[in-house]
């Protein structure tokens, strides 16, 4: 006996499922698909092509095909520019040059500063690095920009308004010295300087400099060798605990004083973090800060490559003045008899032992996190707000970063890629305690897992705050591409906020334009509005014209996602512009990667497929389906003037039986169209297309018999496709 059910399916926006299986694949969610986006509003529809931007620009910058494989791509964002909240620059990296635009939204390329800035005029020295390919981060401060990259020397840029033009000025990391050199004696042992020199003619050098760096001078030294057969002091004794009663030093009284086995206070001497020079013996190294942050009022560094400064983090002094940015040290002498103290506005020096290669650092609420390749740690005020003398250092996670650009700040969280999965840093249940978790593995872990490693790594995302979306630009297995390089990119990886929903892009590049990195415009835009200027109520008038002002007024806007482009000029050379998604484009270009490099592009399919539906009854009977009625958004908004409906829509359908993964069981049905307009209409050229008709409703005869069904829903080329849902009627028997 044959029994009859309903499945209505009107929620379809729980995005990518590659994790379900053939019976437990959530019904809201897809199994296959890409260049589909799910809305808000419960429907699915077809993306917009990537193009460049309205009344783009192209800015020449002789990027050769060698370069382009090498060279390093990305930006970054200065937030609050010379202190104007309404001013914030794109900063733009084409391998060693940056550049600066306006980061509104709208047509960023059109706003290029004349000012750049060569980061090889700021090389380390001693790199071997080749120009240009090492990454730079960027940090805002007090509306000033801090630079980094491995193998340059940090810089700190300054912009003036009303010259519209930047200052650059090199930052020097200075620490205290709280090593000094290794001593081959104990530390309570003391030596004649012939002595110490009989050793090694430097030895003598090393233990004075030692001295001197825990507060002994000249004078004080000839005073204790007089009084101690010529012998150095052992590094054991601070000369402070040697004062008599009038205050001076005095050998006999010191050594009454049992100092034991404890070294003296260290730190006196003030070294160049990388290029240490102690009583010119000189220890450097080529690597340099690859990341930088801003947090608590002070500049932080990380990412050093040498093997000693793995896990080591460099704060500055709270930047009260901005001269303080390179300051990573305590400003009290820790030798001094008076002020040794640690201030809370001191900067200083992390070590974290457990880490590997710092990746990022990133802000997070109370504290700052340090993401490495071997996990990720939390730097934190232990009571309080950060400071010198106060604050912990907690590991999050065993699991680390791939990539620093990955790391995208998300609310009140934190979200980043690593080898194995995305992972989120999130508050736990108090504001001190932080959780790391796994966010890809329940839905895409399949598909996460089929990126290359090397391509996780140049990964880069962004967080669009208007719509709740996170964006990761990458390179994906895209086997049509015509383009190579590390930041040479193929693909967009999307995360809704809203619909904890996953899904995907793939960006045509056979053409020859290469997305490169991918950054947010910001909220707010300033732009020039006309006024007339009254005197009492009259307008004054010059001439026959009116006196005008024009003032700058900040409107409201959505960001945009924007996408650093790369554009062939031959073929040995390229530009770069900006590119994006959006919708303000005609019919005939809307769905077309770069429609705008040759007036002509590439359309890109769109296309999902459901998972497995039993029709309520389960595997084990067979069914049949008599109808699906589709329900999608009519697209038509006007017609032309020759009649023709503007943006019309087309969908089509096909239906795959019994579990099958190909055609050649005969299981799968000939796609068919399903958007069909309820009746024909008509109406004069150039007027609004209404049919009363706002949902598109079609009912389908559905062929076929089997245990499970599966749909695929297709685009047509050129024209929209936006699924609200559908219904489907199965009729199946009752027995096994």
């Amino acid at each position: 006996m044959a029994t009859a059910s309903v499945k209505d399916s009107f929620t379809f926006v729980g995005g990518l499922n590659t994790e379900g299986g053939y019976f437990i694949t959530p019904e809201n969610s897809w199994k296959e698909g890409v260049n589909v986006v799910p809305n808000t509003d419960g429907t699915l529809q077809r993306r917009n092509g990537i193009d460049y931007e309205s009344f783009y620009q192209l800015h020449a910058s002789a990027i050769t095909a060698d370069q382009k494989n090498l060279w390093a791509f990305t930006v970054g964002t200065w937030s609050t520019v010379a202190g104007n909240g309404n001013l914030n620059f794109f900063v733009v990296q084409t391998g060693s040059t940056l550049s600066f635009y306006d980061s509104l939204s709208g047509s960023v390329s059109s706003t290029r500063k004349a000012f750049t800035i060569d980061l090889t005029s700021y090389k380390a020295t001693g790199t071997t690095a080749t120009d240009g390919v090492d990454i730079a981060s960027f940090a805002s401060t007090y509306g000033r920009l801090i630079v980094t990259t491995s193998s340059t020397n940090p810089i700190l840029v300054e912009y003036t308004e009303s010259s519209d033009t930047i200052t650059v000025s090199t930052i020097t990391i200075n620490v205290r010295d709280f090593e000094g050199f290794e001593s081959p004696l104990a530390v309570d042992q003391e030596r004649t300087e012939a002595q110490w020199t009989a050793l090694t003619p430097t030895f003598l050098t090393q233990a004075k400099y030692n001295l001197y760096n825990q507060g002994w001078t000249d004078a004080l030294l000839t005073i204790y060798k007089t009084a101690n057969a010529s012998k150095l002091p052992a590094n054991s004794k601070n000369w402070i605990s040697g004062k008599n009663a009038t205050d001076d030093f005095d050998a006999a009284l010191l050594n009454k004083q049992d100092f034991g086995t404890s070294p003296a206070p260290k730190g006196r001497t003030i070294l160049n973090a990388f290029y240490q020079d102690r009583s010119s013996i000189i220890t450097s190294t080529a690597f340099r800060p690859k990341v930088c942050a801003f947090f608590a009022g002070r500049a932080w560094y990380a990412g050093m490559g040498s093997a000693k400064e793995l896990g080591t983090v460099y704060f500055s002094q709270v930047l009260d003045v901005i001269s303080n940015a390179g300051n990573c040290y305590q400003q009290n002498d820790p030798t001094s008899e008076v002020f040794s103290d640690i201030l809370d506005s001191d900067g200083g020096v992390i070590q974290i032992p457990e880490a590997g290669e710092i990746i990022g650092l990133q802000p997070l609420g109370r504290g700052i996190t340090v993401l490495a390749s071997n996990g990720v740690w939390f730097v934190s005020g232990i009571d309080l707000a950060f400071s010198a003398s106060n604050y912990s250092v907690t590991r999050i996670s065993n699991v680390g970063c791939s990539s620093a650009k990955s790391i995208v700040a998300v609310e009140d969280s934190l979200i980043y890629w690593s080898n194995t999965g995305i992972y989120t840093i999130s508050p736990g249940t108090t504001a001190a305690e932080l959780s790391a978790q796994n966010i890809s593995d329940r839905n895409i872990k399949t598909f996460y897992q089929n990126i290359p490693t090397l391509n996780k790594i140049y990964a880069e995302g962004s967080y669009n705050v208007s719509n709740k979306l996170v964006y990761w630009l990458y390179s994906g297995v895209d086997t049509g591409s015509t383009s190579s390089g590390r930041y040479n990119k193929t693909s967009i990886l999307a995360l809704d906020v809203k619909l904890n929903a996953w899904y995907w892009h793939d960006l045509d590049t056979t053409l020859g334009v290469i997305p490169v990195s991918l950054e947010t415009t910001k909220e707010t835009t300033l732009s020039s509005s006309t006024y007339d200027v009254l005197v009492g109520v009259n307008t004054v008038q010059v001439s026959t014209d009116n006196v005008v002002a024009t003032l700058s007024v900040v409107n409201g806007t959505v960001q945009q996602f924007k996408v650093l482009t790369l554009h062939p000029v031959t073929s040995n050379n390229y530009s770069i512009t900006f590119a994006d998604f959006e919708n303000v484009r005609t019919t005939t270009t809307k769905f077309k990667d770069w429609y705008n490099y040759n007036t002509g592009g590439i359309e890109k399919s769109s296309y999902f497929i459901t998972g497995y539906d039993m029709g309520g009854v389960g595997p084990a009977r067979s069914k049949s389906v008599k109808y699906i009625t589709t329900f999608m958004k009519r697209t038509e908004t006007i017609f032309d003037a020759d009649t023709v409906p503007v943006n019309p829509s087309g969908c089509l359908l096909q239906t795959r039986w019994d579990f099958t993964d190909n055609s050649y069981a005969g299981k799968w049905q000939t796609e068919a169209q399903v958007y069909r307009q309820n009746r024909p209409y008509f109406a004069e050229p150039l007027t609004t297309f209404d049919d009363s008709y706002p949902l598109v409703i079609s009912k389908n005869k559905i062929r076929g018999r089997g245990k499970a069904l599966q749909l695929k829903f297709s685009s047509e080329a050129g024209k929209d496709m936006q699924v609200v849902g559908w219904t489907t009627t199965f009729v199946g028997n009752e027995n096994v």
